[in-house]
């Protein structure tokens, strides 16, 4: 026998196991798979969730104004020599 051989035999071997065990325990493994099904719907709705919150905070985050504390310029002119020139304050 190949490898390949004794290894599907070994596969066939567990899920023929494991379906005399799930008929044992029937009720066991449909509440698991109650759970299951319940775990996923709730990471999916978090998940959408969170990325809507992620997309509000990055609309609310974005700059529409000059923020409160930067001090606006407001320019200077001088005359010199007979031209205007303005200057800004730094």
């Amino acid at each position: 026998m190949a490898l390949s051989d004794i290894i599907l035999t070994i596969f066939e071997f567990a899920a023929v196991v494991l379906l005399i065990v799930g008929f044992i325990n029937e009720k066991k493994v449909a509440a698991f798979e109650a759970k299951l099904a319940r775990a996923i719907r709730i990471h999916l709705r978090n998940r959408r969730l969170r990325k809507q919150r992620e997309l509000a905070a990055a609309h609310a985050n974005a700059q529409k104004r000059a923020p409160a504390d930067v001090v606006e310029e407001t320019p200077i002119i001088s005359i010199t020599d007979g031209k205007i020139r303005n200057f800004h304050v730094a």
